[in-house]
């Protein structure tokens, strides 16, 4: 009769690891990550595979320093190893991304503490090409309307120094959760324009299952509900690159552009991710000091709803993760809905009726001005901007 304690996959006795409420071994546990990382790599080759003889597989993966894009990054080395030893296999040509948001730096400077960080994942992983993107690039890219958010563009700006006007703009919004919103949506544009800038096939977010269910319910409480299958879900994302001309009404002429976006590790959960790295030693030492520190208490004034959400979903992952993978599997169901329109700042498609729904729900801001109710903004992103 088996041991009950032995690990329920290679039948070791030594299984003090729990994953999926089963006993495992340390290398079926870190096999398991692997595997359903790799599982989805290939459901995005076979989805971005081009008819005829396939090109190179050229993705570009957001490295944020966190578990998971660090776990992605590991899942994402191995394929590129396998790949390069394997002659008939299409070239694999992975660029790992890290968008630098400090801004009390230059974005030039050489030295910084995410360049530093870098540096030892170069000499970690030396098949692989990483590069530091810093946030104050976000004037430069089209994907943003920026007259639609009230802000004048880099070339009306000249001579005023970028990271300035970028802690401005920051500044200027109404609250935590307002600034935490728009640091993650310019991440995601910056990842986005770089894509798009060097032909890459698709792009890779390192968010685990619990990562998905804190930002599905973000973004329901955000007032981007109708969008939340764009956000959550993989596959072609529609992107607006934005133009001189515009339409009669002073809108911009938007150019629409697919990029398809995919989450390798949706079927992981973050606690497991970080089991993965403590079996990994090499991949734990890569993580910052301040990274795996415990969140302090705080005023409840200074938290986002993102993090709200975060901290809710690391706290129940454990006893009911069921419930949050369900919040995922759900979510994975919803047709992505097309309205013809789409926000000129987060990109998601726009609910034709969703702004009267809302006023009914809160009420009309009668203050709003005219303008600004037309300027292509979701419900999300105009509370985001305006409070």
């Amino acid at each position: 009769m088996a041991n009950p304690s032995s690990c329920r996959r290679c039948k070791n006795v030594d299984a003090p690891y729990n994953l999926r409420n089963d006993p495992t071994c340390r290398d079926c546990f870190i096999d398991y990550v692997e595997t359903k990382g790799g599982r989805r790599l290939g459901a995005v080759a076979r989805d971005t595979r081009a008819p005829g003889r396939p090109g190179p597989r050229r993705y570009l993966a957001g490295l944020s320093f966190g578990s998971s894009s660090v776990a992605m990054t590991h899942v994402l080395d191995k394929s590129a190893r396998f790949h390069s030893s394997t002659k008939a296999s299409p070239a694999f040509e992975p660029l790992i991304v890290h968008v630098d948001t400090d801004l009390s730096h230059a974005a030039a400077q050489s030295d910084s503490p995410a360049q530093k960080l870098l540096s030892r994942y170069r000499e970690r992983f030396p098949n692989m090409s990483f590069e530091c993107v810093h946030l104050s690039r976000i004037w430069n890219v089209t994907t943003i309307d920026w007259s639609a958010l009230g802000v004048a563009t880099a070339g009306d700006q000249d001579g005023v120094n970028e990271i300035e006007r970028l802690k401005t703009f920051f500044e200027s919004l109404p609250s935590m959760t307002s600034k935490a919103d728009i640091l993650r949506l310019f991440i995601r544009h910056l990842l986005l324009d770089v894509a798009l800038e060097r032909s890459y096939t698709a792009v890779l977010l390192g968010h685990s299952t619990t990562a998905l269910a804190a930002l599905t319910l973000a973004e329901v409480a955000n007032g981007r509900g109708f969008a939340v299958p764009w956000q959550i879900n993989d596959g072609p994302f529609t992107v607006c690159k934005y133009h001189s001309g515009t339409y009669p009404s002073g809108l911009k002429q938007p150019s629409e552009v697919q990029m398809p976006i995919y989450y390798p590790l949706r079927e992981v959960f973050k606690n497991e991710l970080i089991t993965y790295l403590d079996l990994v030693p090499s991949l734990k030492e890569l993580m910052p000091r301040d990274n795996t520190a415990a969140h302090g208490v705080v005023s409840h004034k200074d938290l986002s709803i993102a993090e709200v959400m975060e901290r809710y979903f690391d706290s129940v992952e454990g006893p009911y993760s069921g419930i949050v993978a369900n919040v995922v599997r759900t979510t994975g169901k919803l047709d992505r809905a097309t309205s013809g329109g789409f926000c000129h700042m987060c990109g998601m498609t726009l609910d034709e009726q969703g702004d009267s729904r809302w006023a009914g729900e809160l009420g009309d801001d009668s203050d709003e001005p005219r303008a600004l109710q037309n300027a292509g903004l979701c419900y999300g992103c105009r509370r985001t901007i305006h409070g």
